[in-house]
């Protein structure tokens, strides 16, 4: 696994090796928010949105996900739906989600033709959302990719027994990525159990970003640490 993320201003390239018909691309805060649902002006949104399409040349609009922490992966095309995952084996396609905080994680075939992005909360993560968009895949695991973007990094993320009991209900090897603390709390490791579960899925090419969105908000919104009502991007398409 490496971490790595090329800097250019608003829109950001991940330094992930993909074949040369996929892109990919993670906007900051300084492009600003693109989400709609959390208290911005509708116009303003829609105006980034569209010059977000331009700047990256996208084959298509995006279809926005209605994102409620849940395991549901739609299949490009669709209308917008309650989901967190979205999967393509078509050309022209793009998948995206929108995290200030949660793992944004955008998956791609070796061979180009196959796509996703999941939006990985705890709940969605604990719950089986990444599980579920790589089952889409027909590609075998070990000729999938993926990069883990932008998140709440460990040293930041306290969670209660609630979360630990989740994930080590799902597999008891999770415990070891929960850090004991004097409250009676817990230190999560979000990004680590989600690389984790791809490399016991056999998935072998992970790149982690390295970005904690806590320690980092001068680039990244934050809902933990600043209730940020907004949402970046992380973007995967393909020609």
């Amino acid at each position: 696994m490496t971490n790595a993320l090329n800097r250019h201003e608003a829109i950001l390239t991940p330094d992930w090796e993909l074949p040369p018909n996929v892109h990919a691309a993670v906007t900051t805060r300084e492009f600003g928010n693109l989400a709609v649902h959390v208290g911005d002006d509708p116009a303003a949104v829609l105006l980034r949105r569209r010059q977000l399409q331009r700047s990256l040349k996208l084959p298509t609009a995006v279809t926005w996900l209605q994102q409620q922490h849940t395991n549901r992966v739609l299949r490009w095309p669709f209308k917008s739906a309650v989901a967190d995952a979205a999967y393509s084996d078509l050309p022209q396609s793009v998948c995206a989600v929108l995290t200030a905080d949660c793992l944004p994680i955008l998956c791609c075939s070796d061979d180009g033709k196959e796509i996703a992005a999941v939006h990985a909360g705890w709940r969605g993560l604990a719950d089986g959302v990444l599980q579920n968009a790589l089952a889409n895949f027909k590609t075998p695991a070990a000729n999938i990719r993926i990069w883990i973007g932008p998140s709440i990094g460990a040293p930041a993320f306290e969670v209660g027994d609630d979360v630990r009991d989740a994930f080590v209900a799902r597999h008891s090897f999770n415990a070891g990525y929960f850090l004991s603390q004097p409250s009676n709390k817990w230190l999560a490791d979000l990004a680590s159990i989600a690389a984790d579960e791809c490399l016991r899925s056999g998935v072998k090419g992970i790149t982690k970003s390295g970005e904690c969105t806590v320690g980092n908000n001068t680039s990244w919104y934050s809902w933990r640490k600043e209730k940020a009502v907004a949402r970046f991007a992380s973007i995967i398409w393909r020609n």
